[in-house]
């Protein structure tokens, strides 16, 4: 948020002439810009809102840059904990708002329509849970397989399982459009850790395609347990059809592994991790 206010300065010019000297006094006016800043946020000296919680080079207070040793900053601490991918990023939800998020549901309007099963839409949902919907949607986590009864819309299931973005962290869910009208791609990123268990922490993408509707792909990052309790997969309803990669399958997932679902012919593709 910019504050204006006004400074006032007054130029006196001497003018000689021959039956003596004229003063006139001439006013100018200048305005003078104060930044406020939403909280999280402070101002820096070109008039600028950094978030001193979570960036790089501005790590606790402004102007400070993280070593090379370091990956992130977190809690204004430079960290090892890995950063958010996407290199423009627009929030959707995100730990660095000062509060711990559990079990939340936050709308999306899309920079444009995407198609999954038949169903178009620029309006999704996405969840803590690590659920995308592109029609109804659910935050309560059930360990069972394909298809989910909660969900009676298709819905996109990352890494299906209950997990948690912490308050004063890079963790959220972020998104991204890229390329040109007719030929753009739109990525969410997931960036969280397991409930109750802030060490153990979880990196993947699900990107979308203007040009290939009915497909999406899956980028897993960072899984550091292996875990055990998730469910990867698409569905339409809570009726089918489906298609699952995995349900409670120990190291299902690895850093780098793609997976690529075509929900026109119900087929997957499956590229591990170099």
């Amino acid at each position: 948020m910019l504050l204006g206010g006004a400074i006032a300065a007054t130029v006196v010019l001497l003018t000689k002439t021959p039956t003596g000297v004229t003063l006139a006094a001439t006013t100018t006016t200048t305005s003078a810009t104060t930044i406020v800043c939403v909280s999280s946020y402070v101002p820096t000296p070109s008039q600028a809102c950094v978030n001193v919680i979570i960036e790089f080079h501005n790590c606790g207070t402004v102007g400070h840059v993280c070593p090379n040793t370091n990956l992130s900053c977190s809690a204004s601490v430079c960290s090892t904990d890995p950063s958010i991918q996407l290199p423009n990023p627009h929030t959707g939800i995100s730990g660095s708002s000062g509060a711990s998020i559990d079990d939340i549901i936050y709308p999306d309007s899309l920079p444009f329509s995407i198609t999954l099963c038949g169903t178009t839409t620029n309006q999704v949902t996405v969840t803590s849970t690590d659920v995308l919907c592109l029609r109804g949607c659910s935050t309560a986590f059930t360990e069972t397989a394909l298809p989910k009864s909660l969900f009676n819309g298709t819905t996109v299931f990352l890494l299906c399982d209950d997990l948690y973005i912490y308050a004063d962290t890079s963790q959220g869910i972020y998104y991204q459009a890229d390329g040109q009208a007719s030929n753009r791609t739109l990525t969410f990123e997931y960036y969280m850790s397991h409930y109750s268990q802030p060490t153990q922490l979880y990196q993947f993408r699900v990107k979308f395609f203007e040009t290939a509707p009915g497909i999406v792909q899956f980028k897993f990052f960072y899984d550091v347990d292996g875990d055990s309790s998730c469910t990867v997969g698409v569905q339409n309803s809570y009726s089918g059809p489906f298609m699952q990669y995995s349900y409670n399958q120990t190291n299902s997932v690895h850093p780098n592994m793609t997976l690529t679902f075509n929900t026109n012919l119900g087929a997957y593709t499956h590229i591990a991790a170099c």
